[in-house]
């Protein structure tokens, strides 16, 4: 694998737990050090593929045991600069240790926060939902893995430097900063223009119209648009036409329409038309036409898709996690799949 010749000392709550999983994944040595197991699904899904360890700090003797843990390893990956050792105590035992500190806002900050108030701090969730509704965040904890995926690549930054000139190094990052980074539209339009980005809900708005993006079928939903593409959108009035259902659709002329300068209203009128298209028909029938004639739609899967979809199946996507009690639990594998790795080329191994 990958990255089989590092060794990652996990020491995170829940914030930064996704930048071992990563590692992991890639190959790495992930030792997960908490004072217990956990059979919770989503602590389950975080540690996938990584060691268990069972130690306390406050222990003297298990304390003892995580410095010499820490000692032999590569990577660090924590939540406070100074806990439970401090980085120029390890520093001075390991000039060559990579320490990552992953926390809210600043490595020195120690401010509450939780995933729901990150989201909101970022103004990610200003955009998310329907403009007469109130914000909503996105599903799961999607700054605390934002965070973990910038841990990631901060810690494979720091080896790749360490390759260079041998040394160890303290990396910073904030979950602040990494849900920002994820919404780059919005700082920039207000640094920019001057200009509050506001929730559009179900339309992609462009130029002076929008349109409308998720769409309910007979058995579930498919995402699709009205877009300035001619050969598309022709394809789309074909294929409803043969079944009956293109009505005044076939009248229009593609090649000098400009969806983005079409008014809402007239684009609502043709909507209407494919909504009832769509609800007519499954999300198999509209995915199979769709390849077929270049319609640009794509069914939306549930989450029982996922799980028996056979794309995933064959590339050997999910784990069966063993829960003591409790019935085993499907979670994601490795993102990353590689054929061969000789690490003994890298020149890093510890």
């Amino acid at each position: 694998m990958m990255l089989s010749h590092l060794r990652v000392i996990d020491l995170t709550q829940d914030l930064g737990r996704y930048t071992g999983k990563l590692l992991a994944d890639l190959g790495a040595d992930v030792l997960r050090i908490e004072s217990g197991a956990s059979t919770d699904v989503a602590s389950l899904a975080w540690d996938s593929g990584k060691r268990l360890i069972a130690l306390d700090p406050a222990n003297s003797s298990d304390r003892q045991a995580l410095r010499d843990l820490i000692r032999s390893a590569d990577v660090l990956v924590r939540n406070c600069v100074a806990e439970p050792f401090t980085h120029e105590e390890l520093a001075t035992a390991h000039p060559r240790l990579i320490d990552i500190v992953i926390g809210a806002f600043a490595a020195s900050s120690e401010r509450p926060a939780t995933d729901l108030t990150l989201m909101a701090r970022s103004g990610l969730m200003a955009i998310v939902g329907d403009p007469d509704r109130a914000p909503m965040t996105l599903p799961g904890e999607q700054a605390f893995a934002l965070a973990g995926a910038q841990g990631a690549v901060a810690a494979l930054t720091a080896v790749h430097a360490r390759h260079v000139d041998g040394k160890g190094q303290l990396v910073t990052v904030s979950a602040l900063q990494s849900a920002v980074l994820a919404n780059y539209r919005e700082p920039l339009m207000w640094q920019f223009a001057g200009r509050v980005g506001r929730r559009t809900g179900n339309l992609l708005v462009r130029g002076k119209s929008g349109v409308r993006q998720i769409w309910s079928c007979r058995d579930g939903h498919v995402t699709w648009s009205l877009v300035d593409n001619p050969g598309m959108m022709r394809a789309m009035v074909k294929v409803m036409r043969e079944r009956g259902m293109a009505a005044d659709l076939t009248a229009i002329d593609w090649e000098s329409t400009l969806i983005a300068d079409t008014p809402r209203e007239t684009l609502a009128a043709w909507e209407s038309h494919v909504e009832a298209f769509f609800l007519a028909h499954t999300r198999a029938e509209l995915t199979q036409w769709s390849v077929a004639h270049g319609l640009g739609l794509s069914q939306i899967d549930g989450v029982e898709d996922v799980l028996a979809s056979e794309q995933l199946r064959s590339r050997d996507m999910w784990r069966e996690i063993a829960r003591p009690g409790a019935a085993s639990v499907a979670v994601p594998g490795p993102l990353f799949v590689t054929s061969e790795f000789d690490a003994s080329n890298q020149g890093d191994v510890p």
